[in-house]
């Protein structure tokens, strides 16, 4: 009897493996399949949210890249950056809205994408009384999706996926290329419109003033006989984030100088005479100029971005007396006891030491 048993639990074993593998395997090869392009195009019609603004935001974001499903800097994962750091949870209410586990939003680049449209979505319903009817009405909702504190930043996060409409932008991914195209859109700021940055003036005349959280730095009074070094970084995030995250009094975590990718733009968070801590036990020796990008990522090194910087670099130089060499410029991953590996092997010593020595 028990034999036969047996034998009926084998039949019925392979039965279920005939017909359950196959769908199993189909649904797995369609998803494997499933493009970039049309991940977002599913997404933005299943969440009704325009594509040409969700695959902008994926854009500022990360330049559509899913980073192998590691964190960022402020612990924002996938290629839309779904937060879960404590603080900021998109991540978690994405997967409440969807029903995916959050480890799937991630790895996984299409529901990382659907992940953010619902989200989108969730935040269009919650914060206004109707729908936005056209692309410039987005605006509010973009600049809460990142749900920054300071609204300034929140505002230049919405300004940058605003940029990337207006101009449009083309990258290949993979084997397929992704494009905005160039369109005429006008962002309703709405209550950001009057919203400015932090008051205060930076010591590097062209940069933006947005200081870091008090307990995120060690107020001091350093002259030139102190400051011995520079040390570059990357930011592991998009500049917008990596503002936020320092401003964030858990980070523990500050830079002097965040630039941005796309034009270079210069935002100061520590004054040049106190202590970030962005190099451990060279923090008190040297200022830390952040990079926006992610180490090994293509294209976020700009030409813009390294002319910008080797101008900051050779201000900072020439006004502390700093050596233009590098013993006295270097990277993060050079600080001795360190575990960083930026800014990396895409990072142009050569062409960024000459522009420093101009």
């Amino acid at each position: 009897m028990r034999k036969f048993r047996k034998g009926w639990m084998v039949v019925a074993l392979l039965l279920v493996l005939t017909v359950v593998t196959p769908a199993v395997f189909a649904a797995t090869m369609t998803e494997e399949k499933k493009g970039m392009k049309e991940s977002f195009q599913d997404a933005a019609d299943e969440y009704n949210v325009p594509i040409s603004l969700l695959m902008a935001m994926g854009y500022v974001e990360t330049h559509w890249e899913n980073n192998d499903g590691k964190p960022s800097q402020m612990k924002g994962y996938g290629l839309m950056q779904l937060v879960g750091n404590g603080e900021q949870d998109t991540l978690g209410l994405a997967s409440r809205l969807t029903g995916v586990e959050k480890d799937a939003l991630k790895k996984n680049p299409t529901e990382n994408i659907r992940g953010a449209a619902a989200v989108i979505d969730y935040l269009a319903e919650k914060n206004r009384k109707a729908r936005p009817d056209s692309l410039g009405e987005w605006y509010p909702i973009v600049a809460k999706y990142v749900g920054f504190k300071d609204q300034s930043v929140a505002k230049l996060y919405a300004d940058g996926v605003y940029d990337v409409l207006q101009k449009g932008v083309s990258k290949k991914v993979g084997k397929e290329r992704l494009t905005i195209s160039q369109q005429e859109v006008k962002p309703n700021r709405g209550s950001l419109s009057n919203i400015t940055s932090s008051p205060g003036h930076p010591d590097y005349k062209t940069a933006k003033w947005e200081p870091v959280a008090d307990d995120n730095f060690t107020p001091s009074n350093r002259n030139h006989k102190k400051i011995k070094y520079i040390v570059i970084h990357t930011t592991q995030g998009s500049y917008s984030s990596a503002i936020n995250w320092f401003q964030n009094p858990k980070a523990d975590v500050s830079s002097h100088f965040v630039l941005r990718s796309k034009d270079g733009q210069v935002t100061q968070l520590v004054r040049n005479r106190s202590i970030a801590w962005h190099a451990r036990n060279y923090n008190s020796p040297s200022i830390g100029i952040e990079h926006e990008g992610y180490v090994g990522k293509s294209g976020w090194y700009t030409d813009k971005m390294y002319r910008s910087s080797a101008k900051l670099t050779r201000w900072l130089c020439k006004k502390y007396k700093i050596p233009m060499d590098r013993k006295h410029i270097i990277a993060h991953s050079e600080v001795p006891g360190t575990t960083h590996t930026d800014p990396g092997k895409k990072w142009n010593w050569d062409k960024y030491m000459k522009l420093v020595k101009r």
